[in-house]
């Protein structure tokens, strides 16, 4: 539902060759006996208070993704989860439980892979044990010490939120926890926490376990029925978490931040689904935007960023450093808050867009007026204002909104203040960085074909191809080239890639007045649809581009490049039978979707070639 995805690159570069060494080799060497062995060998120390400081290092060093590759080649995960998960020291379980969830997050689906398949749900499981226990005590008797509630608090927030990691680093973790009894333990535990951590009435509640807490919950309900509507429906059979998702957006909490705000929507969001009117849709979306106004982005990078850290406590005197650390801390937690809850505001306003479009596209609902308000005016500039420091998300959100203008027929080249070219100025200038990040390639390609589509539906179209200035040999160029630039790319983002590429292409094919660039273009497609490497998918997604472009005899282009480039006779003597041959390994009970599209795209191609040969007569 419109979610964005970190997602691993790290599994795609191999390691360099053996033979000669070069500098950057023999660096990691010295790093690595400097530094990674003598902490590794600390970790397994028979002195507790050794074990628990160099996990506190080790911790702090994998936020660095240099140090993070160093420690992962030495087989960090294996000792963790061989030594320090089953630590008699209470204080160093619940970190490497941290340590885990963030080499999940960091480095994806390689690590969350193997941490399923080395069996982490048994540490999950037996942890989640140990906390209802102590709940059950808490609920009762008053601890004698407050640091055993925060350790255990803390580690019911690590469970959770590894639990969060691991499904978003790998799809296949998510069914085989909905398709066990795994979920009934999730559902267990959250109602054991917010049964024991809310006290109060009417819809005024205080919290006895940290705000931090009770947001991984959120998050964790969030996260999974934005991926599953297998796990919308388990939660909405169980009587208890029901009516707490239910009672969740008129919950009254001194103790909520911004995150327990937008998170709070996301949920209502999910649950609604394609139920959800354009008033609630609009609602949620003032209400995450709204949510966040106020967080300062500079302070939030500052606290961040360990520069600044390091160069103060530099200065510092030695019994100033413990007290600095804390307060550095502090900060730092309520900066990631405020990180995660952008964050999630512009994953929940990318899915209530496709949410809208969907409805929009089935239904004779009328567009109320406040939401063409916040469609048009409203989510430009929070766009504008996040473009910058969350480029891939914001990119996503534009997309979908382009799209949907599409929709609801809103002109987005007639809205105030120049929308549309400081959109595509934003689009314009990429660093080399930036234009081999995958994630942005997408986003830049995706807003760029939805731009272009706009200015196809134009009545006068010259001025706006004047400032986008795509229409010209150069520009094609660059796309045919991101269109064969898929190095490192698995068999799904190529897909994703070549459609937008096509998307792009397609929409300046049509331009009329541009022949020699309709032949370019046309050329270009042709050849991919003939070529035996060319993949299921993206041959339905070329043959619904070429059948577009060439499908009425009248377009300008239609007689000086298909017909006397007899593009016919190449579709009947090559395309059709590459397209037979490939079509037929598509397995439709692993691929029925694909395998009906291959079907319907098999058949309208031979009835578009029959209606081509005899156009003219």
């Amino acid at each position: 539902m419109g979610k964005s995805k970190r997602r691993s690159r790290a599994s795609r570069f191999k390691t360099a060759p053996l033979g000669k060494k070069d500098k950057s080799a023999l660096n990691d060497e010295a790093v690595t006996v400097k530094r990674i062995q003598p902490l590794l060998k600390q970790l397994q120390s028979a002195v507790p208070n050794d074990r628990s400081m160099a996990l506190g290092n080790v911790v702090v060093l994998c936020e660095d993704p240099f140090m993070r590759k160093l420690f992962l080649k030495e087989k960090l995960v294996h000792l963790v989860l061989a030594k320090l998960l089953s630590d008699d020291n209470m204080d160093i379980v619940v970190e490497a439980h941290g340590l885990l969830r963030n080499l999940a997050i960091e480095e994806g689906y390689d690590v969350c892979v193997f941490l399923w398949r080395s069996d982490i749900w048994k540490s999950i499981s037996s942890g989640f044990a140990k906390i209802e226990k102590s709940l059950q005590w808490l609920s009762s008797n008053t601890p004698a010490k407050k640091e055993s509630t925060r350790q255990l608090f803390d580690f019911g927030d690590n469970l959770l939120s590894l639990i969060v990691a691991l499904v978003n680093g790998c799809a296949f973790i998510l069914d085989d926890i909905l398709g066990s009894d795994k979920s009934q333990e999730i559902f267990a535990i959250v109602r054991s926490i917010t049964d024991y951590g809310l006290e109060g009435k009417d819809g005024n509640y205080t919290l006895r376990i940290p705000i931090s807490l009770f947001n991984s919950i959120l998050d964790l309900l969030y996260d999974l029925s934005s991926e599953s509507l297998e796990f919308i429906e388990a939660v909405s059979a169980d009587s208890y978490l029901s009516e707490f998702i239910k009672a969740l957006p008129s919950l009254q909490m001194s103790a909520a931040n911004e995150l327990t705000g937008v998170l709070t929507q996301g949920i209502l969001l999910q649950f609604l689904d394609s139920d959800i009117t354009s008033e609630q849709a609009n609602a949620i979306k003032v209400k995450v935007c709204s949510t966040i106004e106020n967080i300062n982005l500079e302070q939030m990078k500052k606290a961040l960023s360990n520069t600044d850290i390091d160069n103060e406590l530099k200065s510092s005197s030695n019994d100033q450093i413990s007290g600095k650390i804390k307060e550095f801390n502090k900060q730092r937690a309520l900066a990631a808050m405020h990180l995660q809850s952008i964050e999630a505001t512009l994953d929940i306003v990318t899915a209530s867009l496709e949410l809208i479009a969907a409805k929009a596209e089935t239904e004779s609902e009328t567009t109320n007026t406040e939401l063409i308000r916040t469609l048009t005016v409203s989510l430009p500039v929070v766009f504008r204002s996040l473009f910058d420091d969350f480029k891939v998300r914001v990119l996503i959100a534009w997309n979908n909104m382009l799209w949907l203008y599409l929709t609801l027929q809103i002109n987005f080249l007639e809205l105030p203040n120049d929308a549309w070219q400081q959109l595509w100025d934003s689009l314009s200038t990429e660093n080399e960085t930036e234009s081999r990040d995958f994630s942005l390639r997408l986003g830049r390609l995706g807003v760029t074909w939805a731009l272009l589509k706009t200015v196809q539906l134009q009545e006068s179209q010259t001025a706006y191809l004047g400032y986008l200035k795509c229409d010209n040999i150069d520009f094609v160029s660059s796309i045919i080239a991101q269109y064969m630039e898929i190095e490192g790319l698995d068999k799904e983002e190529i897909q994703d890639l070549r459609q937008r590429c096509c998307g792009v292409l397609g929409c300046i094919a049509m331009l009329p007045g541009h022949i020699e660039l309709n032949r370019q273009i046309g050329q270009f497609l042709i050849e991919q649809l003939a070529s035996d490497k060319t993949d299921s998918a993206t041959l339905v997604d070329i043959c619904d581009v070429v059948i577009d472009i060439y499908c009425d005899a009248n377009f300008d282009y239609d007689e000086p490049v298909f017909v006397q480039g007899g593009f016919v006779k190449v579709l009947q003597n090559s395309v059709v039978t590459n397209l037979k041959q490939n079509f037929k390994f598509v397995d439709k009970n692993k691929e029925p979707d694909l395998k009906d599209r291959c079907q319907q795209t098999l058949s309208t191609l031979e009835r578009f070639i029959d209606y081509k040969s005899s156009e003219r007569r």
